[in-house]
């Protein structure tokens, strides 16, 4: 019975001798940024010695959160931060609030920088972060309301360039076709000056007159049609007495 008894005692001293080397070990392999080396001497001391108190868990979350494995992190972080002692309660759930944040998961991450706040209030990185990622909520908000207005104003130009272009386009069709009304016009009355010559001359082929002659008859007739009114200017406005002479 006290061979069993000292027998037991030797191996809680081997263990408890095993144990601090194992944690000082970790400690040194943390500080020299071999954090896979140090997550292999946390889990011996969890898995082969059950030590499971928060600094433990929360030194092996620290090494996985190091390594980029915030999944392992993130479990590790909530087992460190089921304590009485606040102090590694609070930085648990900052670190747990900073996973959340890096996700873009920011109310959740504000929830947690909050209780981080509440179990210790010297948390000064936590309160930082609070505000931080307070301010980031806020401006998600006002770029919501600001999206809208956004879209309506990009709706508002191209409505307006397509009136504008539907504008140019009417007033160039409208050149258009009033230049094409006036190219006609001056169509029209070329092919009426045309037909009036035209239908000058075959008149004269039919009675078998050159228009030459034709010409020169005008000019005939216009003298003697002036040599008429020269002869009206020339005769008395004044009424012929019948009892004088006519000389």
């Amino acid at each position: 019975m006290i061979i069993k008894f000292i027998t037991i005692i030797l191996l809680n001293i081997n263990n408890i001798d095993e144990i601090n080397r194992l944690t000082k070990e970790a400690e040194i392999y943390f500080k020299n940024e071999e954090y896979n080396k140090s997550i292999t001497n946390y889990k011996i001391l969890i898995d082969s010695f059950d030590v499971t108190n928060e600094k433990i868990y929360l030194n092996l979350a620290h090494s996985h959160f190091l390594s980029n494995d915030t999944a392992k992190a993130l479990e590790n972080y909530t087992f460190a931060a089921i304590t009485d002692n606040k102090k590694i309660k609070s930085i648990a759930l900052q670190q747990i609030g900073n996973i959340n944040e890096s996700r873009n998961k920011l109310e959740e991450a504000i929830d947690f920088y909050k209780e981080s706040i509440i179990s210790d209030n010297t948390n000064i990185d936590s309160k930082f972060n609070y505000e931080l990622v307070k301010k980031k909520i806020q401006k998600q908000k006002e770029n919501k309301q600001e999206k809208p207005n956004e879209q309506n104003d990009k709706e508002n130009k191209k409505e307006n360039s397509e009136n504008k272009k539907n504008d140019e386009k009417g007033n160039k069709d409208q050149q258009e076709k009033e230049k094409n009304e006036s190219h006609e016009d001056k169509n029209e009355q070329k092919n009426s000056e045309d037909s009036d010559n035209e239908s000058l001359e075959e008149k004269l082929k039919k009675i078998n007159m050159s228009k030459k002659k034709a010409e020169m008859i005008l000019n005939a007739l216009n003298n003697n049609e002036f040599q008429y009114i020269q002869q009206l200017k020339r005769k008395p406005n004044k009424k012929k007495d019948s009892t004088k002479p006519d000389w």
